[in-house]
């Protein structure tokens, strides 16, 4: 007679007690069996979440107002076109939610404005070399800036081959 643990086995009840050591790791292991499929699932609803997020990401009715830009408001309005934009505050210009730089400097050197469009263009040109570039731009002006500083901006935008200037607005829908 041998003792297991704190048990007295005899021949019998050792056969058993394999017998029933034998059942809990098959149950174990069917346990295991069904988590997996739990991964796949799992799997599925993230590769669900990236795809919805990178919709609404390049979605182009999603656009972002930049701080300090409070867009004007429109009776009409049409979707924009996917585009670089640049965004002019009273104090400070982005272009592609980057500080471009202060106002009033841009206005008397607009070196560094028409370096980063150049940029951009290059940019574009190099990941589409079969396409002709469009030249559209999003402009996202303050409603409260003047317009004759809003039209010395988009003046030097075509300097640049950005000849199609988009405004974004505010659509309250009209009669």
């Amino acid at each position: 007679m041998a003792q297991l643990g704190a048990q007295n086995l005899s021949v019998g009840t050792f056969h058993q007690h394999l017998l029933k050591r034998k059942q809990r790791k098959a149950t174990r292991r069917r346990i295991m069996i069904a988590g997996l499929t739990l991964t796949s699932m799992v799997d599925m609803f993230s590769l669900l979440v990236i795809f919805l997020l990178q919709t609404f990401s390049t979605s182009p009715e999603l656009v972002m107002t930049t701080k300090g830009v409070t867009l004007p408001v429109a009776v009409t309005a049409r979707e924009l076109e996917d585009s670089p934009v640049l965004a002019i505050s009273s104090d400070e210009i982005y272009l592609d939610q980057k500080l471009v730089g202060k106002t009033q400097a841009l206005l008397l050197d607009p070196t560094p404005l028409m370096n980063r469009l150049e940029q951009l263009r290059e940019m574009w040109q190099r990941a589409h070399p079969q396409q002709k570039f469009s030249g559209v731009i999003s402009l996202q002006a303050d409603r409260n800036l003047p317009s004759t500083m809003v039209s010395q901006f988009m003046g030097m935008l075509p300097t640049q081959t950005y000849s199609t200037v988009q405004l974004a607005v505010i659509s309250r829908g009209g009669s």
